[in-house]
């Protein structure tokens, strides 16, 4: 279950990311999102963290203009979704925005296509009765600078077929991710969910 064709839904700070991560390492890339206007501001951000991979992976203009050209993008739903291997959702963290995109995705991704949420407070059994594939359907969650803070959050549902975790787990490695498996669902994750006690004790010192 290789992963190659990676569509992205949303283009903000972390979807931008969370795209040109895919397309660094060497994943063909569509960006989808709602306007013009939204894939103009995807477009710029995006060029933004060029200038980062510069600075911190000290990327080379061959890296970047691979990953230029490894990236497109589409108000389409149904034709940025045509033919990909997996869609990771980074849409508003709006409970109603969320059900009414996995609505409309499962109408139009193709049976065999995996739903990846970025949620960062969203559980997989709060989200995937949204979809038509449950078994295919996890979390898959990044810190922000993902390129240096390179942790991938990986939560499942008892609904989650094996062989899909799997292979997310294999494709977060592929795209220079380390991930971490969750054993359980957890609002928060792991580091969000280690981080308000360790900031609740620096507040008590």
């Amino acid at each position: 279950m290789k992963m190659k064709n990676v569509l992205v839904a949303g283009g903000g700070t972390l979807g931008s990311q969370i795209a040109y991560q895919s397309a660094y390492f060497g994943k063909q890339v569509t960006v989808y999102d709602v306007s013009d206007a939204a894939i103009t501001a995807a477009e710029k951000k995006i060029d933004g963290w060029a200038a980062s991979y510069r600075t911190d992976m000290h990327a080379t203009d061959d890296q970047i203009n691979a990953a230029h050209a490894n990236l497109t993008f589409s108000t389409d739903l149904a034709e940025a979704v045509n033919g990909k291997d997996i869609v990771i959702e980074a849409v508003p963290e709006n409970l109603d925005i969320k059900k009414s995109f996995y609505k409309e995705l499962s109408a139009v991704a193709a049976p065999e296509t995996i739903f990846a949420s970025n949620s960062s407070t969203m559980t997989t059994s709060e989200l995937n009765g949204f979809t038509d594939r449950p078994d295919k359907f996890l979390n898959l969650h990044f810190a922000n600078q993902i390129w240096v803070q390179n942790t991938a959050e990986i939560m499942v549902s008892d609904k989650t077929d094996p062989d899909v975790e799997k292979a997310v787990v294999a494709f977060a490695r592929e795209i220079g991710m380390v991930p971490i498996v969750m054993q359980k669902e957890q609002h928060g994750y792991v580091l969000n969910a280690l981080l308000g006690p360790f900031t609740n004790a620096a507040l008590a010192l």
